[in-house]
């Protein structure tokens, strides 16, 4: 009978690690996709900031986003970070370990400013071009 039981005990923390194990991993991969989109917004960031410079660097002579294409891609752009900060406010975040909360933090802050660097955009691209309308 002991070792039945010792057998049972053996088994249910052994079940117990397995599942401990999955979830460290499934939570890794959730920390990790987080980190890449937060990455690819900082490239986006980049980008919007070397744009912005340019433009202050002097672009005086013409329109600088005639076709308002440019300004339409920022409108989108501003719309895709409002969903992701919508879904970042809305997730449940029960119990998140360390990481994700670290994950969750970055990819927030990096929103906010890669939403205020397109806003910043696509307002200068706005006064600059309205100089040339008509």
């Amino acid at each position: 009978m002991t070792s039945a039981k010792l057998k049972h005990l053996l088994h249910g923390f052994i079940r117990r690690a397995e599942l401990y194990v999955l979830a460290l991993g499934a939570e890794r991969r959730c920390a990790m996709r987080l980190d890449r989109i937060g990455d690819r917004l900082v490239t986006m960031g980049s980008r919007i900031n070397f744009l912005r410079s340019r433009i202050a660097g002097g672009l005086a002579g013409e329109a600088i986003d005639a076709d308002r294409s440019l300004r339409a891609a920022l409108k989108g752009l501003k719309e895709d970070i409002r969903g992701i900060r919508c879904q970042l406010v809305s997730t449940p975040k029960p119990q998140l370990s360390a990481r994700l909360e670290r994950a969750f933090a970055r990819l927030a802050g990096i929103a906010e400013q890669t939403y205020c660097s397109a806003d910043k955009l696509q307002w200068e691209i706005d006064e600059h071009d309205d100089r040339f309308a008509g």
